[in-house]
Parts: C-alpha cells; structure tokens; sequence
C-alpha cells in the first residue's frame, strides 16, 4: 500500500493497470510491465483496473485539496457533511481518508488552521484582549477554550514565553 500512487502495473495479457496493492490475482511476471502512472498504461492501450480504481489516487487528492481549501477560506470550521460533499465523498469515508493522509482529523486540522490567527495576534499584541478580537473570536469565552488546547498554557503565558524567545 505505500507504493501506492507511485507507479501502476500494467498486465499485457488482460489488457489491465493495476495499483500495487490490488488484490487481483498475480500475474505471471513476464506478462507484467511498470508505469509511472495510470496516463502512460492507458498511452499503450491498457485500461485501469475495476477492483483498485488506480486512478482514484489522484482523486483522493483533489477531494482532499477542495476540503482543505474549504478549511482555510471558512470563517467557522466546516462540518465533517460539508467537508465530505466539497471533496465528493460520504462523510465516514471522508474521514477516514482525511486521516490517513495528513495525519489528523478534519476538526484537528481546522482547529490549527483557527489557531494561526490567534498565535499571530498573541505575538504582535501586547495585551491579550486586543489579541482576541484581533484573531477573530467575537469574545474571551471561546479563546481562552481554545487557547488552552491549542497553546497548553494560559494566552499571557504563552505570550511572555515567546516574547522570551524572540529577545
């Protein structure tokens, strides 16, 4: 599976391209050629495989682009439904797909993206209140609830600990 998206086999006998990690049969070895991707199988006349989809890597990180380009435009964290309908996929699905490429959850990855604004404002404002309406958050309630996820510590610690490093 980790060579997945890296290169497709071609089975000249079946007229076939498959990902690595198909589960098809295995072919005879003289019966199989490697491309690149699935453009240079179909160039010599084979089509993709129906069981393994190889060409749905390649979808998998469009879908994938069109939900974090949704992320980073919102104003407030999407929902996993809207996530999931912007990248083409039902939402279980989604979110396993999600995972398994960047490492987070849709909701952790949206929540670092809302906390760059608020680190930024922490670093350029001497006071945290100017920070909080400078991130964005409409009051103190919801940044201090995010501040301590996000930061580990209180915002005016956190502050003075990077005011520590920049000096």
């Amino acid at each position: 599976r980790t060579a997945d998206g890296s290169f497709v086999t071609g089975v000249l006998t079946t007229g076939i391209y498959c990902r690595p990690s198909c589960p098809a049969m295995t072919p005879k070895r003289e019966n199989v050629r490697f491309f690149a991707d699935g453009a240079a199988a179909r160039a010599t006349g084979l089509r993709a495989c129906l069981r393994c989809k190889p060409d749905e890597v390649a979808r998998d990180a469009e879908g994938l682009a069109k939900a974090i380009a949704l992320i980073e435009r919102a104003e407030t964290p999407p929902t996993l439904e809207e996530m999931a309908a912007e990248a083409g996929y039902a939402p279980h699905h989604f979110h396993r797909l999600f995972r398994k490429r960047t490492g987070v959850t849709p909701a952790a990855y949206a929540r670092a993206v809302r906390a760059r604004p608020m680190e930024a404002a922490l670093k350029e404002n001497h006071r945290v209140t100017d920070a909080i309406y400078d991130a964005g958050f409409s009051g103190p309630g919801r940044f201090y609830d995010e501040a301590d996820q996000r930061l580990g510590m209180a915002p005016s610690a956190w502050r003075r600990e990077i005011g520590r490093a920049h000096v």
